[in-house]
């Protein structure tokens, strides 16, 4: 139940960087946060009830040892009221013992708890932080791609309208007869023609 933030927070981590799911990132995020501290808060309520049971599993074990020496204490009259004093005294100090015990107990699994959802929720936290930095690189670098392909672009275009330009010359110009020992390349030369 404990590592369930943990365990989201790792898929997301490494689900697959597709740009559908660029917008979806804050959403994400959002729900790492929030499930961490969910988490946190769960386990935080989970400290507090173990807390409550073991106090009254002490007040419910001190009750029963309460009865099961005091009802000794009936078998010898003159005895009976010193040995209950003693034993209530006896009852009392355990109780207060046992009751303290638990309640450091308590107090230990509440520290504990929360000392977990706080490593729960920064490891959230770092997991989130490290997934923002991933899309922002992945941005700049498509980015960066983008103007390269388009400078491209621009270049292979500017290739072809000089290619469009030398042919509409060379269909513009009447065919002359090309001589025997012209090669092919010369012939297709125009800049030489001109």
């Amino acid at each position: 139940m404990e590592d369930r933030p943990v365990e989201e927070a790792r898929a997301v981590a490494e689900e697959p960087s597709d740009p559908r799911n660029r917008a979806d990132v804050g959403g994400k995020v959002n729900a790492i946060i929030e499930a961490a501290q969910a988490a946190a808060e769960e386990i935080g309520q989970d400290a507090r009830r173990k807390a409550r049971e073991i106090l009254q599993q002490a007040e419910t074990m001190a009750a029963s040892r309460i009865e099961e020496l005091t009802g000794e204490a009936s078998q010898l009259r003159d005895e009976a009221d010193q040995y209950a004093r003693d034993i209530r005294e006896a009852v009392d100090s355990y109780g207060t013992q046992h009751r303290q015990s638990a309640e450091q107990e308590a107090r230990r699994l509440l520290a504990d708890a929360e000392e977990q959802a706080t490593k729960v929720r920064n490891t959230a936290q770092r997991k989130a932080e490290e997934l923002e930095r991933d899309v922002g690189r992945r941005h700049e670098t498509l980015q960066k791609e983008a103007r390269m392909l388009e400078a491209r672009k621009q270049r292979v275009l500017e290739s072809l309208r000089d290619l469009s330009a030398q042919l509409q010359d060379a269909l513009a110009e009447p065919a002359a007869k090309p001589a025997e020992d012209e090669s092919l390349v010369e012939a297709l030369d125009l800049e030489r023609r001109r």
